[in-house]
């Protein structure tokens, strides 16, 4: 399954986007159960826009195991200033 992240950053700068892309992109390492993680900046900027997408790729069985994992959950705290809303979907 994919779960897909929308992240609107309360100030997008490319440092902050930059930020945020690293401690995502840090879970890759520390989540071995991960199939596949990507994280991707947008860039037209246009108002509608969210400035960061996370996917994640994992089984279905391991969405509850990832939502709880303490290096997940360490990783939200560590960029929870930075944001202003997240939108989520997740699909098979």
């Amino acid at each position: 399954m994919k779960h897909i992240v929308l992240f609107k950053l309360k100030t997008r700068t490319q440092e902050n986007q930059d930020t945020l892309t690293n401690i995502l992109l840090s879970m890759k390492e520390k989540l071995t159960y991960i199939h596949d993680l990507q994280v991707h900046q947008d860039f037209l900027e246009s108002n509608r826009s969210y400035d960061v997408m996370l996917e994640v790729t994992l089984s279905k069985e391991d969405l509850d195991r990832y939502a709880n994992d303490p290096y997940h959950v360490a990783c939200k705290n560590k960029f929870a200033p930075l944001i202003e809303n997240t939108i989520t979907i997740d699909h098979k």
